[in-house]
């Protein structure tokens, strides 16, 4: 074990989360709700093995599911990459001669790493910079071969499962430490050994979770293997997620990711478990948290249309972003198994990183590479001046990493993926001969052909985007086109507005007259069904979006209405925070007083949900002295991906937008005003997005604007806002009221009325 990490060696259980406190004195979190069971180990029986055959209905699947890991800490086993269901599977199409199952298998029964003859050469160190790590890479590439020959032989051969136990506890017994460098080296010390640590730690663990069920492992020796990674592996990993490194790449995180979740589940960790879900879904559990690069909303820097994701290593080279995808399919498979969905987190989100990944790796009809779209991003691992403004396609890269996101999304789910189905075809001949992959992805991910009926698209969304709708969905395996209907009714009846071929990508933009406007999407094709897609509603050019008025004259005015997805308005409650209390208001009213130093207002998740186009105001109130830095509104997911209005910052007032990628918001998208917030005396403030157009007013007048203003509200979250407070910082010295958010850009002459 690296000395570095020795003080996260010993793993406690983690309370129940829903009796969690929230430390620092910042209030309760709205807690993101947990990951659903999602048919867990036993789905093969929702997928007809014959074309023909009448698929089982979605109420007999529900039934089947249970709920997941992170909320009951209860696993099944075997249940990392390959359930018990799945092994029973593959020998059945061994067995019947079936491609490509059968190919495989008889690839990895003439492979020389499967031969009994084999014997380990355990280490007490391995080091990532020396030779050492080339004996740990081939005892586990042995002991995964002879382990895959024992469990789908048919009958069970147990030579097999004895040979690779007699790996496993080879390296029980001797290895102590894995590092970067060994002692003495005049090499410098890069800490890749974390990469390492959770590669090689997820690549033993799914070793150990399928021998386990096998008798002849003594009960000790699996202890001493389940000891052996809590004591060498999982510190490190589980150190990497507590630290947020903002400052690495996406795969330093993913590789701890999948070390952190495979071996609480081979070693019956809720606690390892549960920070690996909660840090791939950003979700802080109600408390002041952030996450770094391989966290889903960093990770997928910007939301492309046509549901394309810009993957953070994307900028870097296609070698890098192919590794991020192929530990993010493990990692959602191994959850899965687990019955908990982090494949379809915010909408398939990573999906959208996996088509657009295989895209930056496909060539067209003409041979050459597709134009990528691309927002520039920071290299977070340079000074933080080295600016990426395209994708790297220098090289395209065959990394088979694409069977298991290929066979949930579009073999179980009947989801269609057109970059991933052709980077699948192109990747199934590397099976997996280097130290990063899960050798031999086909045989034990591949599923038959999904044979169900025709599903409607789904993930429908629409977006004011520069006053036009954009849309963007999830296409239909099967489906040959889409048509594009727009009603003024939620139920319709539908205006057809444009057919999209399932070729083309999955979008559309529509510059309807003002009103509000329902979309929906229809599939075309044979068998193509008739139900359509979800209903979205767009109010073109905008609408009041969430209204507090912070003007109860009894004080007790925190309550708020936040529009719905279906129109209406719903009550919701901002929560006094660190001593905000009651003073004067504008109008012989009341309004929130901020001390300066620890006091806010929390408002519930959502009020910032999929916004594109937006409007912000309020009007403040600022008592001299104005700290720095102090801020009126913040809004994001956590320290790194965020939006805020500050008084005073640069050398102005100032609102900023932020994705993450790179640490201190180092890049941020600004509106700086020539001066700071006037003070002792109530100033109107209010910011609109356009497009890319971004302005800000004060009492009614353009200060500043900018055209270069990418990122908006649904791109960087608001899972944490607060009023009159930032992300650790000191709180506002003043007064706020009449806070309000606008889908849509107001005009200056909106903006002006609402100043007066």
């Amino acid at each position: 074990m690296s000395k570095k990490f020795e003080e996260s060696a010993e793993f406690e259980e983690l309370p129940d989360p829903v009796r969690r406190a929230l430390t620092r004195g910042l209030g309760l979190f709205p807690m993101l709700p947990l990951l659903p069971g999602c048919g867990a180990g036993s789905d093969e029986s929702d997928q007809p093995d014959q074309p023909g055959q009448p698929e089982p209905s979605e109420d007999k699947a529900q039934a089947n599911r249970l709920a997941g890991a992170s909320a009951t800490g209860v696993f099944r086993h075997p249940g990392l990459l390959v359930t018990e269901d799945d092994f029973t599977r593959i020998r059945a199409h061994i067995k019947a001669g079936k491609e490509p199952w059968t190919t495989w298998w008889n690839t990895l029964c003439a492979d020389r790493f499967s031969s009994l003859d084999a014997r380990p050469f355990p280490l007490p160190a391995v080091y990532r910079l020396d030779n050492s790590k080339h004996a740990m890479y081939v005892d586990i590439r042995r002991a995964w071969y002879l382990t895959l020959r024992w469990k789908l032989s048919d009958p069970q051969d147990n030579r097999y499962a004895d040979k690779a136990v007699e790996f496993l506890d080879a390296w029980a017994n001797t290895l102590k430490e894995v590092g970067t460098v060994p002692p003495g080296s005049t090499a410098s010390d890069d800490h890749t050994f974390i990469i390492m640590a959770g590669i090689q730690g997820h690549q033993w663990a799914q070793i150990g979770e399928i021998l386990r069920t096998y008798k002849g492992w003594a009960p000790q020796s699996l202890k001493r293997f389940q000891q052996m990674l809590l004591t060498v592996f999982a510190p490190i990993s589980s150190a990497m997620l507590s630290k947020a490194p903002i400052g690495s790449h996406a795969n330093w995180d993913m590789a701890s990711l999948c070390g952190a979740l495979s071996i609480g589940v081979f070693c019956d960790k809720p606690d390892l478990y549960r920070q690996a879900c909660d840090y791939f879904a950003g979700n802080n559990r109600g408390q002041l948290m952030s996450f770094g690069n391989a966290s889903l909303v960093h990770g997928v820097y910007f939301m492309h249309p046509g549901h394309l994701g810009q993957w953070e290593e994307s900028g870097r080279d296609q070698g890098h972003s192919t590794l991020g995808i192929s530990l993010g399919g493990s990692l959602m498979e191994m959850a899965w198994n687990q019955g908990d969905d982090l494949y379809g987190l915010h909408n398939n989100r990573f999906l959208a990183a996996a088509e657009y990944v295989a895209r930056s790796n496909l060539l067209d009809e003409n041979g050459k590479t597709y134009p990528m779209p691309y927002v520039p991003e920071h290299n977070p691992t340079a000074p933080h001046t080295e600016l990426w403004t395209q994708v790297n396609q220098g090289f395209q890269h065959r990394r088979n990493a694409w069977e298991p996101i290929y066979n949930h999304y579009v073999n179980r789910m009947g989801l269609a993926a057109p970059n991933v189905a052709r980077m699948v075809a192109w990747c199934e001949p590397n099976y997996g001969g280097n130290s990063d992959d899960v050798p031999y992805p086909t045989l034990i991910h591949r599923r038959p052909a999904y044979a169900g009926p025709m599903k409607p698209p789904s993930g429908l969304t629409g977006h004011l985007h520069g006053g036009r709708v954009l849309l963007s969905w999830w296409g239909s395996v099967g489906a040959t086109a889409y048509a594009v209907r727009r009603s003024s009714r939620a139920n319709g009846s539908f205006m057809h507005l444009a057919t999209v071929s399932a070729t083309e990508l999955l979008t559309f933009t529509d510059t309807p007259p003002d009103g509000v406007w329902f979309y929906q999407v229809t599939a075309q094709g044979p068998g193509a069904p008739r139900a359509g897609s979800n209903v979205v509603r767009v109010a073109a050019p905008g609408e009041t979006w969430f209204s507090l008025p912070l003007n109860d004259p009894s004080s007790t005015g925190t309550v708020g209405a936040l529009r719905t997805a279906t129109g209406t308005f719903a009550a919701v409650e901002g929560k006094l925070l660190g001593g905000a209390t009651w003073g004067e208001g504008r109008r012989n009213d009341k309004a929130i007083v901020f001390d300066g130093r620890e006091s806010g207002l929390q408002l519930p998740s959502g009020v910032f949900r999929d916004l594109d186009d937006f409007t912000v105001s309020m009007w403040a109130f600022s008592n001299p002295p104005v700290p720095w830095n102090t801020c009126l509104l913040f809004a994001g997911n956590d320290a790194y991906s965020f939006m805020r209005i500050t008084p005073k910052a640069g050398r102005g007032m100032r609102f900023g937008i932020c994705g993450a990628t790179s640490p201190n918001d180092e890049n941020p998208q600004v509106l700086e005003a020539p001066w700071f917030m006037p003070i002792r005396r109530w100033v109107h403030v209010a910011v609109t997005l356009r497009g890319n157009i971004g302005r800000l007013y004060v009492d009614g007048t353009e200060v500043v604007k900018s055209e270069h203003m990418r990122l908006s509200p649904r791109h960087v979250g608001d899972q944490v806002t607060f009023l009159g407070r930032g992300w650790g910082l000191p709180s506002f010295n003043g007064r706020i009221q009449d806070f309000r958010v606008y889908s849509g850009a107001l005009s200056a002459a909106e903006i002006a009325a609402l100043a007066r």
